[in-house]
């Protein structure tokens, strides 16, 4: 199977390739690249981690943190989130289990670590391994077939070791009971909130706001800015050069039939009685007999869509029970059986789901079927026009690309070729120009370049882009005059803060001193005490407050002995001064409900914290060594 599964499986695509070198260099250097590539970065005992493979960890760490950052993931911050470091230590983690995983004599047969290839949801296609998808996917991600096979090993072979590991991990009913009382147990919380914008009686002076400025400069510091010029190449305005043969819509269909094959399908009403998975055999069988009633009023030849309008508790009620047309696999499997089984016109007995009991009503059946090259022809003439126009817009750009060796060149050509140049107003990474499709990635690409110098052809958007850098502005520090009016309003802010934190702290001071909030309040009309009510660890939003962390750590490490906190509370969303007014533990009878699921999640904990100090502890006592080139570059 796995010889099948990498049929073909290796045609790569020029991006792909150059993704590939540009990775390499980012480590090596263009000029020691190949002199270098079969070098090793690491050694875990004795085995040693290539070039090559690190490079592989590199890219599947960069590709994931672009799946969750998208393009706000910059050079920064890919400096910040330590990809390298991160790439090395899983590289290394991974040799290490492999080899703990040979000495305690683990392995994975072809036919296994195959047939785990196959349950991957991503490689299958209606539920079946899809070869075409497979390679497809891998090529995709820059894998061929023996070095997914050899991941996929480690993958199985890391789950093994680590049940193994595991296996012995406990959650005793004690730790659970803790557990459960911990997460469960109930305050109340007497509070008052201290809001700096109350105090309207704040004095700004001219020495004030200078002092501000002088201490506070970095915060006023604009962000760099640069200027461009650019072509833009619109696949929309070669629309007309891009004629479609009827040799080539041929040619398509033909080599791309299954794109045309059509799925057996239905269409079907239904009315559905609805009952809870869990629900009793007597609640069951009281819906099995209201569907066979109306079962049997729409075989008498009553209404099939009006039976769904009066008697079904499905969303399709309003529509007569129309479900429209679907395939096998839209349909939960007994819902599909039945329709599927059932001539055109025909009324189904009551079929029971996860949802209730079904009475189904097939309206049409259509079988498998491929497409007609005449009913292809308008989606493959419109696919491959959308292909020719992106081609000959890269053509273009290409073409003015080749040509032009340096910035001042760029104007005339573009001139020289009737292309419209534009010149962006000045612009910031964050924001970048106006009137940009994805301003940000037009930006991010702007900001790599040196002044002057000419862009790679950039595809940003539906459109290829030549771009210039022909202005830049670092960052610098405003003069005083220049953010005075903000410089005031921080100045007022921090002032107001000031106040109510020192209010706060008078209050708090004078509740310890009498006793309780309530007692320092006394007399004072200005102090409004307020009550959270019965929150726990679980609760999401406190009224009037929100979901303020800081405010829910201090509330529970308060206890009766005491009530009031060491300092006020500099919360997430204002100053506070709070009291335990109450504790409740959770209902015993409760933990019986919560058990299973407490125990899965301690267990989970348990086995993650125990697996993870085996590793440290693996760590500590293999000998590792890093390449010095590695830890300079």
């Amino acid at each position: 199977m796995l010889n099948a599964m990498r049929e073909n499986a290796g045609s790569w695509i020029i991006k792909v390739l150059l993704g590939i070198i540009v990775v390499a260099f980012i480590f090596m250097g263009a000029g020691s690249f190949n002199a270098r590539r079969a070098s090793q970065v690491a050694k875990v005992n004795g085995d040693v981690i290539t070039i090559n493979a690190y490079q592989q960890a590199y890219y599947n760490v960069l590709e994931n943190l672009r799946a969750q950052f998208g393009n706000s993931l910059n050079d920064d911050m890919i400096k910040m989130l330590n990809v390298k470091q991160q790439a090395l230590d899983g590289l290394i983690d991974t040799t290490l289990l492999r080899q703990a995983a040979e000495k305690n004599g683990l392995i994975v047969p072809d036919s296994e670590l195959a047939e785990s290839i196959a349950q991957i949801p991503a490689f299958q296609k209606n539920g079946m391994f899809d070869k075409q998808r497979y390679k497809i996917l891998l090529a995709q991600n820059r894998l061929t077939p023996e070095s997914f096979e050899a991941m996929q090993k480690d993958a199985v072979l890391m789950a093994r070791l680590r049940s193994l590991i595991t296996n012995n991990a406990k959650v005793s009913d004690s730790e659970s009971m803790e557990w459960y009382n911990w997460e469960n147990t109930a305050i109340d919380i007497n509070y008052v909130i201290f809001k700096p914008e109350a105090y309207k009686d704040v004095e700004i002076t001219d020495q004030m706001l200078e002092a501000y400025y002088n201490d506070h400069k970095e915060e006023y510091k604009t962000e760099p800015m640069v200027q461009a010029r650019y072509v833009k190449f619109d696949p929309e305005s070669y629309k007309a050069e891009a004629n479609v043969t009827a040799d080539e819509i041929q040619q398509y269909y033909t080599e791309n039939e299954n794109e045309f094959m059509l799925p057996e399908t239905v269409s079907a009403r239904h009315i559905l009685f609805k009952v809870a998975e869990n629900a009793d055999e007597k609640t069951v069988e009281v819906a099995r007999l209201k569907a066979v009633d109306v079962m049997e009023k729409a075989k008498s030849g009553e209404d099939f869509a009006e039976l769904a309008k009066t008697y079904s508790e499905g969303p399709s009620k309003d529509n007569g029970g129309q479900l429209g047309e679907f395939k096998r696999e839209d349909m939960v499997k007994p819902f599909a059986d039945a329709a599927f089984a059932m001539a055109v016109g025909a009324i189904s007995e009551p079929v029971k789901t996860q949802f209730g009991w079904h009475i189904i009503k097939v309206e049409a059946h259509n079988p498998a079927s491929t497409m007609s090259l005449e009913a292809a022809t308008p989606k493959i003439k419109e696919e491959m026009t959308d292909r020719k126009t992106k081609n000959l817009a890269y053509d273009a750009a290409l073409s003015l690309y080749d040509v032009t060796f340096d910035g001042e060149e760029f104007v005339k050509n573009a001139k020289d070729r009737g292309l419209a140049l534009v010149t962006t107003d000045f612009f910031t990474m964050k924001e970048g120009p106006k009137d940009i499709q994805d301003a940000p990635a037009f930006s991010g690409t702007a900001f790599k370049l040196p002044l002057m110098e000419l862009s790679d052809i950039t595809e940003i958007g539906d459109s290829y882009y030549l771009i210039q850098v022909t202005s830049q502005e670092p960052e610098k520090i405003p003069e005083f005059d220049a953010v005075r009016d903000k410089v005031a309003e921080d100045t007022r802010k921090a002032q107001q803060k000031t106040m109510a934190e020192e209010a706060a702290k008078k209050f708090l001071e004078k509740a310890k001193a009498d006793g309780s909030m309530a007692a320092a309040a006394e007399g004072d009309a200005s102090i409004k005490i307020q009550s959270t009510g019965e929150i726990n660890r679980n609760t999401s939003t406190i009224p009037e407050i929100g979901n303020d962390k800081k405010f829910m750590a201090a509330a529970f490490n308060l206890t009766k002995n005491n009530p009031l906190p060491e300092t006020i509370v500099q919360g997430e969303t204002g100053l506070y001064v709070i009291e335990l007014k109450g504790r409740k533990l959770p209902l015993a009878v409760g933990f019986n409900v919560a058990k299973s699921n407490i125990e899965s999640r301690m267990l989970s904990r348990k086995k993650s914290e125990l697996y993870n100090s085996w590793l440290a502890n693996l760590r500590a006592t293999s000998e590792i060594t890093i390449s010095k080139d590695l830890i300079n570059n």
